[in-house]
C-alpha cells in the first residue's frame, strides 16, 4: 500500500514556523523543545489524526508533544509551497538502473560468506544507495534483490552491507510488491516458494529447483504464478508463523487447481539457508 503525504495543518505550519524549522516535502526538520537543541533534530509531519512526532536525538513523543503544546506562534506563518510526492516506481527504477553487476563487490562477498552463488538473475549491487528521508539521507552500498511481477521490476529489497565484517546491517523494502516475487531462476513447470531472498536462493541450490522469494510470510500464498507452473513447492520456514503461512499458501494455490507440496526445513532449522549454511560447514543435516 503506498503511503499517502498528509497536507500539514495551519497549526502545524505555525508551529514549524514559531520553532524556525524547515520544511522538505511533507515534513519539516525543527530544534526539539523537549532538549537542548543545537541543530535541528525533530522532524515533524502531519498524521491522520494529529501531529507525528520523532526525535531523532531521542527524546519520548509524548515529551515532545508536551513542550510542542505550550509553544504559542503568535501570528499565522505562510504554508509551504505544496510538493507532490515521488511516485515510488520511479525511485524503484531509478534505483534499479544505477545498481551494477555483483561480481568483485561487497554484494557478492555477501552472497559467498552466505554460501550463495552470485549469479541468480535480479541481483544487483549499489555502492551509494540512499537510506532514509531527507535532510538525514546516507549512501550506504547495498546488495538490491528485485522483485518482479508480470510487468517488470515493481519493487527492491535493499540489503545494507556491513563491508568490514562481510555481513548486513539492515534490510529495507521499497517500492509496492504487490504479487511480485524474486524469481532468481527461469520459471519451469514446478516452482518452490520461500519467504526471504536469502532461503530461496539457498533452496535452489540445494535441490536444483527454481525458488521463488515471496518477501514475507505474510505473501507466501500471494504470488501471482505464470499458468506455466503447475506444482508448488512451500519451502517455508520453520516456527509457528512459517507454519501458518505454509497452511494458508497451501490452501491459496490448491485452489489455483495446482498442485501443492510443503517442504519446510529439517526441525533444527529456522529456514533452508540454514540449511545451506550447516551442509558447508561439514555438518550433519538429518530431519
Amino acid at each position: 500500500m503506498a503511503i499517502t503525504a498528509r497536507q500539514p495543518t495551519q497549526e502545524l505550519v505555525d508551529l514549524v514556523g514559531a520553532l524556525g524549522g524547515r520544511w522538505h516535502g511533507p515534513s519539516a526538520m525543527c530544534r526539539c523543545p523537549a532538549h537542548a537543541d543545537q541543530t535541528a533534530s525533530l522532524s515533524l509531519r502531519q498524521g491522520d489524526k494529529g501531529i507525528l512526532v520523532h526525535c531523532f536525538a531521542g527524546c519520548h513523543p509524548d515529551d515532545v508533544l508536551r513542550e510542542l503544546g505550550r509553544i504559542k506562534p503568535g501570528r499565522a506563518f505562510p504554508r509551504p509551497e505544496t510538493t507532490t510526492p515521488r511516485d515510488p516506481s520511479e525511485l524503484v527504477a531509478r534505483m534499479w538502473s544505477e545498481g551494477r553487476a555483483v561480481a568483485a563487490t561487497p554484494a557478492e562477498a555477501y552472497l559467498r560468506r552466505r554460501f550463495l552463488t552470485p549469479h541468480f538473475s535480479d541481483l544487483r549491487y549499489h555502492p551509494r544507495c540512499p537510506k532514509g528521508r531527507k535532510p538525514l539521507t546516507v549512501f550506504l552500498p547495498a546488495l538490491l534483490v528485485g522483485v518482479r511481477n508480470e510487468v517488470g521490476i515493481c519493487a527492491i529489497q535493499r540489503i545494507f552491507l556491513d563491508v568490514e565484517h562481510g555481513g548486513y546491517t539492515e534490510k529495507m523494502l521499497l517500492g509496492e510488491t504487490g504479487t511480485g516475487s524474486w524469481r532468481g531462476t527461469p520459471t519451469e513447470e514446478t516452482v518452490a516458494i520461500a519467504e526471504g531472498f536469502e532461503t530461496a536462493a539457498a533452496f535452489t541450490q540445494l535441490h536444483g529447483i527454481p525458488c521463488w522469494a515471496s518477501m514475507g510470510a505474510k505473501r507466501l500464498g500471494a504470488l501471482t504464478l505464470p499458468s506455466g507452473v503447475t506444482s508448488v513447492i512451500l519451502a517455508e520456514d520453520n516456527g509457528t508463523e512459517g507454519r501458518r503461512a505454509g497452511s494458508k499458501a497451501f490452501r491459496a494455490y490448491r485452489a489455483q487447481g495446482r498442485g501443492v507440496r510443503r517442504m519446510p526445513p529439517p526441525r533444527r532449522f529456522g529456514d533452508w539457508a540454514d540449511v545451506m549454511e550447516a551442509q558447508q560447514r561439514g555438518e550433519g543435516v538429518g530431519r
